[in-house]
């Protein structure tokens, strides 16, 4: 049997699990109106229990590199992936804003978690067995995920399925596609390595402390890019362009359609033009959808650009945990976990701060103006980075 067919074996056992990641809080994303009316919560009171996903993400996505020097990342994989699924029915029985943020706070965990350990995994097996670029394809079965958790979860509040039973039928099918993932999952152990050079990081809140600016920042733009699109593109196509809610939730749609396209794209781009070529690309694509796009008066327009900025964005954020982790090769959890906070906070952060200059310059000026400066942000990262670049893992270097 070929050495591609042998890899492909663990690549689509990581496919899955990256699906379950993106699946879990996307199927409750779409119920939390009914959570909010059936616990009685304020608008305040609501925010506060959100908070809870970021509260134990945060600390997870640190403390997971420093965990997977004792344990492998098929373990963690299994585990964060099982309790993740697992935990969602848990929402729906609820019974005050302390218990929601609560249970939120432990799927907060398992997810920062999971994220760390599915990402160590798949650098490590791009760079030890399958010797090419996979990461990007495996970050477009997490789009897939969240458009299914998504749909799903639209499809049930149309069918006035209760949450309960819309969560339990989801947990039991990801349950059941992590136990189908496992077997196959990569068994990458860090334990017994040799220690750390003395400039690496040895832990992940040094890798958040020293992680290079240039690969920071790209996660940083191409994140906060993606939160503002998924948060204020469907206010913005129903509101400025006149459009009607059902277009404004179908651009939303469209848009996690053409990241998981130009995700699961991503690595057959790096393996022709290099990851420099896709940066740059990814960059022009996003500012000229904001420039040209977004500031014409036709709705048509402004769809398409919205459609053009996922297909430029996709494959910047993968890159950026494949490079970080290529810089300290000795420290890649570490390495993943920083990439993966520095972003997480700005997807999280980047959507509250539109609506803030929103109200100053108008949505429509915001989204343009964050999302080409954030184009540009990229550009001279990705110039940045080239000037400095490494010889890659696998054999695709060209820069």
């Amino acid at each position: 049997m070929s050495e591609r067919r042998l890899s492909a074996f663990p690549t689509t056992a990581l496919w899955l699990i990256f699906f379950v990641n993106g699946g879990v809080l996307a199927s409750w994303a779409p119920r939390v109106p009914e959570v909010k009316d059936s616990l009685a919560l304020s608008d305040s009171a609501l925010g506060a229990a959100l908070f809870g996903v970021a509260a134990g993400s945060v600390p997870a996505l640190l403390g997971t590199g420093w965990l997977l020097r004792y344990v492998s990342t098929r373990t963690l994989c299994v585990g964060a992936g099982t309790v993740f699924a697992a935990a969602l029915p848990a929402i729906a029985m609820t019974t005050s804003g302390g218990t929601l943020a609560a249970v939120l706070t432990l799927l907060g965990a398992a997810s920062g978690c999971l994220d760390v350990a599915m990402n160590t995994a798949a650098i490590e097996f791009e760079r030890t067995a399958s010797r090419r670029p996979v990461i990007s394809r495996l970050h477009g079965g997490y789009s897939l995920g969240v458009l299914a958790g998504a749909t799903g979860g639209a499809v049930a509040t149309r069918l006035s399925m209760s949450v309960t039973d819309h969560f339990i039928v989801v947990s039991v099918i990801l349950v059941a596609l992590v136990a189908i993932a496992t077997p196959q999952l990569p068994h990458t152990t860090l334990a017994g390595r040799p220690a750390p050079e003395r400039n690496a990081p040895s832990s992940p809140w040094q890798a958040t402390l020293g992680l290079p600016v240039a690969i920071a920042a790209l996660a940083v733009g191409c994140l906060l890019v993606e939160g503002m699109i998924t948060d204020w593109s469907a206010l913005l196509i129903s509101r400025d362009f006149d459009a009607g809610y059902g277009l404004g939730s179908a651009v939303v749609v469209a848009f996690s359609i053409a990241m998981f396209c130009s995700r699961s794209a991503g690595d057959w781009l790096v393996s022709r033009i290099g990851r420099t070529a896709v940066l740059y690309l990814s960059a022009g694509l996003t500012a000229a959808a904001c420039l040209v796009g977004l500031t014409a008066p036709s709705v048509t327009g402004a769809v398409i650009a919205i459609v053009v900025i996922g297909c430029g964005l996709g494959p910047v954020f993968p890159l950026a945990i494949s490079m970080a982790a290529d810089r300290h090769p000795e420290a890649v959890a570490s390495a993943a976990a920083a990439v993966s906070a520095v972003g997480y906070v700005a997807y999280l952060a980047g959507p509250p701060a539109i609506g803030l200059i929103a109200e100053h310059v108008g949505l429509k000026a915001a989204v343009v103006g964050i999302g080409t400066l954030c184009a540009l942000v990229m550009a001279v990262c990705t110039r940045q980075l080239q000037l400095g670049a490494q010889p890659q893992a696998f054999g695709c270097g060209r820069h």
